[in-house]
This record gives C-alpha cells, sequence and structure tokens, in this order.
C-alpha cells in the first residue's frame, strides 16, 4: 500500500525542487551588482524597528541582516522571501536565554501572522537572533552597516532532483499518515508521533546544513521543498488540531 502511495503524490507537491537550481545574478529587484536598493533597505530597517518595538524588549539591537536566499543565487520569484533578523544579545534580557527565546520566537510567529507585508513581490519574515546563535549562510548582509558580512560566491552547484524527490516523498508519506490517524489516537500517543516526525525532518535539515553541502546540501533542500509545498505547514496545523480534539 505504502509502496504504491509513494508514487501517487500530484507533481505540484515536487515542483518546488526545479526551484532550487542557482541564478545566474543576485535578484535584480533587491540588488544592482552588489548594492542593495536603498528603498529596500530603508523599508526594512523600519520593519525590523517596528516588529521590535512591539516586544518591549529593553536591550540594544547589535545588527539587522538579511540573509537567506534574496540575499544569494538561490533565490526563486515565486518561493522566496525577506529573512530579515535582529540581532541581540539575549543574556541582557534574561539569564535563562532559553525562556527569551521561547518569547522571541513567540513574538515572531504573532507579526509574521498579524502582518503580510510584500516589498517589490516578496513578503517579509522577521525573527530575532541571538549573538552567539551560529547561523548557516552563504549570504548576510547588514542592513545597519550597509556592507555585506558574508558576500555570496556563484558556485558550480546543480540540486539531486531525484534524491529530493524520493527523501521528500518519505517524508510526506508520514506527514500524510499522521493526518489520516489524527481521529484513531488518544492526545498524548498522537503528540509523541508527531515529536517523532517533525523530529526527522528536523534532523534531515540539520545534518544537511553540519554536511560539506551547507545549506545547498540534499538534507536541506528537502526541508525547503516541504516548506514550500506546504507539508511543514500541515503539520503545524496538525499539532494544533491534536490538542483542541483532546477537549471534544
Amino acid at each position: 500500500m505504502k509502496l504504491n502511495r509513494f508514487f501517487e503524490f500530484v507533481k505540484t507537491d515536487l515542483l518546488p525542487v526545479k526551484s532550487f537550481h542557482l541564478k545566474d545574478d543576485l535578484n535584480p529587484k533587491v540588488w544592482d551588482d552588489f548594492e542593495i536598493d536603498d528603498e529596500v533597505r530603508e523599508d526594512l530597517l523600519r520593519i525590523a524597528q517596528d516588529f521590535y518595538t512591539s516586544t518591549e524588549l529593553d536591550v540594544d539591537v547589535k545588527d539587522i541582516v538579511l540573509t537567506g536566499s534574496l540575499a544569494n543565487y538561490n533565490w526563486s520569484e515565486k518561493y522566496s522571501d525577506y529573512d530579515l533578523h535582529i540581532l541581540i544579545d539575549f543574556k541582557k534580557v534574561n539569564d535563562d536565554v532559553v525562556l527569551v527565546k521561547k518569547f522571541v520566537d513567540s513574538a515572531k510567529n504573532i507579526w509574521n501572522k498579524e502582518h503580510d507585508i510584500t516589498i517589490k513581490g516578496y513578503e517579509v519574515e522577521v525573527y530575532i537572533q541571538d549573538i552567539t546563535e551560529e547561523h548557516k549562510s552563504t549570504g548576510i548582509f547588514s542592513l545597519l552597516n550597509n556592507k555585506w558580512l558574508i558576500r555570496p560566491d556563484k558556485i558550480d552547484f546543480e540540486p539531486d532532483e531525484k534524491m529530493i524527490e524520493e527523501k521528500g516523498k518519505s517524508l510526506m508519506m508520514l506527514i500524510d499518515d499522521l493526518e489520516s490517524e489524527l481521529d484513531e489516537d488518544k492526545y498524548e500517543k498522537y503528540k509523541e508521533k508527531i515529536k517523532k516526525v517533525w523530529d526527522k525532518v528536523k534532523d534531515c535539515r540539520k545534518s544537511g546544513l553540519e554536511s560539506e553541502g551547507g545549506e545547498f546540501s540534499t538534507g536541506n533542500l528537502v526541508f525547503k521543498l516541504l516548506r514550500r509545498n506546504g507539508y511543514i505547514g500541515k503539520i503545524m496545523k496538525l499539532k494544533k488540531e491534536a490538542y483542541d480534539k483532546q477537549f471534544e
């Protein structure tokens, strides 16, 4: 049964794989010969300031950076967004950095859900990052200082589409199985199943980022496939629905 289902995924679920091929230049809507568009920079800085003010945190911002695909050659007209990172020292907020991390992630989720901001056709995703957190990216631009911290290099890269699709299908099947079992299990048992699948997804990305391939590794691209085709969102939705159903 599962072997048959392995080949039943519609083409749209695998279509994002085509977006992993590198472009010849940085996105021309954002960059001109590695110089960022002034209007884009000003808008991103304003958004970062407004978001950070909304958190009511009272520690200095060390930097505001643009990272991700729009600061690199792997941008996509359909799937890219602005990865806007605000860097602070979590320990200046509270010695319990785990608690601070939970707070800023919650603030980020609320902001991103309440706002639908686009600049030149791309959505803006904000994130507060601890200055000690390692961020594995080959393209990082300081918006505060208007300069590259890590300037991306054009590399000779071709994604292994077949491998990405096969690994992606395996994880997609596990997620679909979770969806079909939502009404069958008690909450605690079902929550553990979700955790196991989510751990597999996270480990896929983590092992990829820690490998020589880094952000262009198969593991990281499989994670991006699941995010771009909606399967990451499906896991989040199942978590919420499972919790709610226990009270019915």
